[in-house]
C-alpha cells in the first residue's frame, strides 16, 4: 500500500474509535459494518469496546451513523404513564417488579414472535441476549440480572431477518442497547413488527468483576454455581434478597445468599464504583425510542396504600403509540390504575439522570484490572457505610418523608 493510500484510509477512520471512555458498549457499531471492521473485545475491566481494523474500512460510516453517543435524540415525554402488576401470584412471585416483562413476553410468543432479551451463559460467568422463541426458552429470560449483556453482530442480524420476514420481535435492554438496535435497524425499528422496552436502569457494572465474584461464590461452595436470582421475593419486594444456586455432588440443589444489602457484589453496584464509565453521561436516557419503559415502582407503598404491593409494582411508561397499543392488549392480564411521571422519577431518579461515580471509583477499577482478588478488593473497599447511607435516603424517598 502506498503512503498516499494509507493518508486516505487515515482520512477516513470512524469517529467511533475515539469514543474512549464515552462507549456504551452496546456493539451497534461492529454489527452495522458491511466490511467486519469493527470487533467488540474486552478492556482490562471486561467491558466491550469496539476494536478497529484499518485495513477493511471504507469510510462509509455506517458504525458512526448507528453508535447512540454520536447520534444522540431528544428526550421524549411519555404518552402515558400507569402503575401495573400481574393478576398472576406466581408470575409475581417469579418476577423481579410487578412481572410486565413475563406477560408481556407471553403474549409476543403466543402471537409466533420472538423474544431478545439477557441469559445467563457459562455457568453464569457471563451475560448474554438471545432470541427466545417458545416459553421454555423465554424462562432463561426472565428475572433481572445486574451485568452487562453481551450482544453479538450476529444477534442484529437475527432479529433483522425475523423483521424482514415479518415475525414479531420484542426486544428488551437497557436504554442503550435499545438505541443501538434501533438505529441498527432503522426503519425496521419503526414497524409493527418490533417492539422494544427498556428498563430502568442504575448503571452496568464490571463483567470482570462479576466473573472473580461469581468464581469466588462456586469455590466458597465447591461447585459450580447453577443460576442466580439477584431479586428474590423471599424477604419481600423492598427489601429483597441474592440467591445463589449451586449443584451439589448428590445432585441436590445448595442455596445461599440474602438480603441484598449484605452481597458485596450488589454494594460495589449500587454504590457506583463498578460501573461502566458511560454510565455517568448515559447517551440514551429517555431518548432511546423505546416503546415502552419498564421498572420498578419504587415509593408505590407511599402513593396508594389502599394497593397490595408487597409482591411488587411495575412502573410502565407507554412511550409510543405501538407502546400503548400493547400495553392495553395484556391489560386483561394485569392490576393497572392511572401514574404520572413525577410520581415515577420521585422513587427513580435514575430514570432521567445519569448517576455520580463513587469517590473511589478510578481507585477501584484500576485495582480490579491490575487483577486484584475479591479478598483484597472487598477488604479495601466494604462500600458498608456509603451503601446503608444511600440505603436510608432511599427509604425516605419511598416513605415519602
Amino acid at each position: 500500500m502506498t503512503q498516499q493510500e494509507q493518508s486516505g484510509r487515515a482520512d477516513r477512520a470512524p469517529e467511533i474509535i475515539s469514543l474512549g471512555d464515552s462507549c456504551c458498549g452496546c456493539g451497534a457499531c461492529s454489527a452495522k459494518c458491511p466490511k467486519g471492521c469493527l470487533s467488540m473485545t474486552p478492556d482490562e475491566a471486561g467491558f466491550l469496546r469496539p476494536s478497529f481494523n484499518s485495513d477493511l474500512c471504507i469510510g462509509c460510516g455506517a458504525c458512526d451513523s448507528t453508535c447512540p453517543v454520536l447520534s444522540r435524540n431528544p428526550v421524549v415525554e411519555p404518552v402515558e404513564v400507569s402503575w401495573a402488576k400481574s393478576l398472576s401470584s406466581d408470575v409475581l412471585q417469579q418476577s423481579s417488579s410487578g412481572g410486565l416483562f413475563g406477560v408481556l413476553a407471553d403474549a409476543a410468543i403466543k402471537s409466533d414472535g420472538v423474544v431478545v432479551g439477557a441469559s445467563f451463559q457459562e455457568h453464569c460467568h457471563t451475560v448474554r441476549h438471545e432470541c427466545a422463541t417458545d416459553l421454555e426458552d423465554l424462562k432463561r429470560l426472565q428475572r433481572s440480572k445486574y451485568v452487562q449483556s453481551e450482544i453479538p453482530a450476529s444477534l442484529y442480524r437475527e432479529v433483522k431477518e425475523y423483521l424482514l420476514a415479518k415475525r414479531l420481535v420484542f426486544f428488551t435492554g437497557t436504554a442503550c442497547q435499545v438505541s443501538g438496535m434501533r438505529n441498527y435497524l432503522g426503519k425496521l425499528a419503526d414497524s409493527a413488527f418490533f417492539i422494544s422496552a427498556d428498563v430502568i436502569c442504575h448503571g452496568a457494572p464490571s463483567p470482570l468483576l462479576w466473573r472473580k465474584w461469581i468464581e469466588f461464590q462456586s469455590s466458597a461452595q465447591n461447585s459450580e454455581i447453577d443460576d442466580v436470582n439477584f431479586r428474590s421475593k423471599t424477604t419481600g419486594w423492598s427489601s429483597y434478597s441474592v440467591l445463589y444456586y449451586a449443584r451439589t455432588e448428590k445432585d441436590d440443589c445448595r442455596v445461599t445468599g440474602g438480603r441484598y444489602g449484605d452481597d458485596w457484589y450488589m454494594r460495589a453496584f449500587l454504590d457506583n464504583a463498578s460501573l461502566r464509565s458511560s454510565c455517568f453521561d448515559c447517551p440514551a436516557k429517555r431518548s432511546c425510542g423505546s416503546d415502552l419503559t419498564l421498572g420498578d415502582f419504587w415509593g408505590f407503598p407511599s402513593i396508594h396504600p389502599e394497593v397490595d404491593s408487597s409482591m411488587g409494582v411495575s412502573a410502565v411508561l407507554c412511550n409510543t403509540d405501538k407502546g400503548k397499543k400493547w400495553f392495553e392488549r395484556i391489560s386483561p392480564k394485569l392490576e393497572i390504575g392511572p401514574s404520572s411521571y413525577d410520581e415515577v422519577i420521585g422513587g427513580n431518579p435514575a430514570l432521567a439522570a445519569s448517576v455520580a461515580p463513587h469517590p473511589q471509583r478510578c481507585k477501584f477499577m484500576r485495582a480490579l484490572a491490575k487483577g486484584a482478588s475479591i479478598k483484597e478488593l472487598s477488604s479495601r473497599w466494604s462500600f458498608t457505610d456509603t451503601f446503608f447511607i444511600r440505603l436510608r435516603r432511599k427509604l425516605k424517598r419511598m416513605l415519602g418523608n
